[in-house]
């Protein structure tokens, strides 16, 4: 059977979803009957019995280097929404970018234990990756609500540790950064980091201080390096991969 119309990810759709069986058919290509049929063959036969699933409480399945990367991510791209009783993770991402899609899915659920869920935007090339559960705040260290509002901060104990603090970097960066190849007499790479957020600009900024990147330069809304050794030592020290 296709992945997409597995078991589990349809009960995924329409249980923590709550789409109708005529939306999934639609998302999925597939006829309403053959998802009525899944679901009749499902042990979850009501969606107040499966609401379950959605409240149930979370907490870190992985380990910190794997939280570390998470936190970078969604202090990139993501956002934490409070749902009377239960939260909701969003990460956002183009939907070019396959192999990020597939990185940051499978990031979510060794963190979290639990598979997130994929959800392509009608109106856009973004699709969203959402995870639905009690504890995914608590987890991260950051309250629920819209980032723009207020400051945002790399947490202490990432940035007392190298290791976890290139972890950070590498989600930053690959939500909210950038890695421009120019060719002319000489190669270069231009690698860089933009957000709107001042506060979190200022810690990206002392992060790589803190890291011996001494070349990085800062502007009013970005954080970039154009020094062709230390951008590829940067790129290779994080492991980022934009693709």
């Amino acid at each position: 059977m296709d992945t997409n119309l597995t078991r589990e990810h349809i009960q995924r759709l329409y249980f923590e979803e709550r789409l109708s069986t005529r939306q999934i058919a639609s998302r999925l290509g597939v006829s309403q009957s053959t998802i009525m049929r899944v679901l009749q063959e499902s042990p979850l036969r009501s969606k107040s019995a499966a609401a379950k699933i959605r409240y149930e409480p979370l907490s870190l399945a992985g380990n910190y280097e794997e939280l570390a990367y998470l936190v970078g991510v969604y202090l990139g791209d993501g956002c934490l929404v409070q749902n009377s009783r239960t939260e909701l993770l969003d990460i956002a991402c183009d939907s070019k970018y396959r192999n990020l899609i597939e990185r940051f899915a499978s990031l979510v659920n060794r963190v979290f234990g639990k598979p997130p869920i994929l959800r392509k935007d009608p109106f856009s090339n973004c699709v969203h990756i959402r995870l639905y559960g009690t504890g995914i705040s608590s987890t991260l260290g950051f309250e629920p609500g819209p980032k723009n509002r207020c400051d945002l901060h790399i947490p202490e104990w990432i940035t007392a540790n190298e290791s976890w603090s290139r972890w950070c970097l590498r989600g930053l960066f690959e939500t909210d950064g950038y890695i421009h190849h120019r060719r002319g007499r000489d190669k270069s790479v231009v690698v860089g980091f933009s957000n709107t957020n001042e506060a979190l600009l200022d810690d990206v900024q002392q992060l790589l201080y803190n890291l011996r990147y001494e070349k990085f330069r800062r502007s009013k809304a970005s954080i970039d390096c154009w020094q062709f050794d230390e951008a590829l030592r940067f790129i290779a020290d994080v492991g980022l991969d934009k693709s």
